[in-house]
């Protein structure tokens, strides 16, 4: 089995992070070889009564 070209080329993504309270989604870019988070978003949790 042969890896994906697109892969190793890949050079932004999306990623979802669980806090208390609401969830994050962080928009990262590939920098010299590390992840770096350029924005994130909060999605707040719902309050159940």
């Amino acid at each position: 089995m042969t890896k994906s070209s697109t892969a190793a080329t890949k050079t932004h993504r999306y990623e979802l992070m669980h806090g208390e309270g609401a969830d994050f989604v962080a928009y990262q870019r590939r920098e010299g070889g590390t992840w770096q988070t350029l924005a994130t978003w909060m999605i707040p949790r719902a309050i159940c009564n």
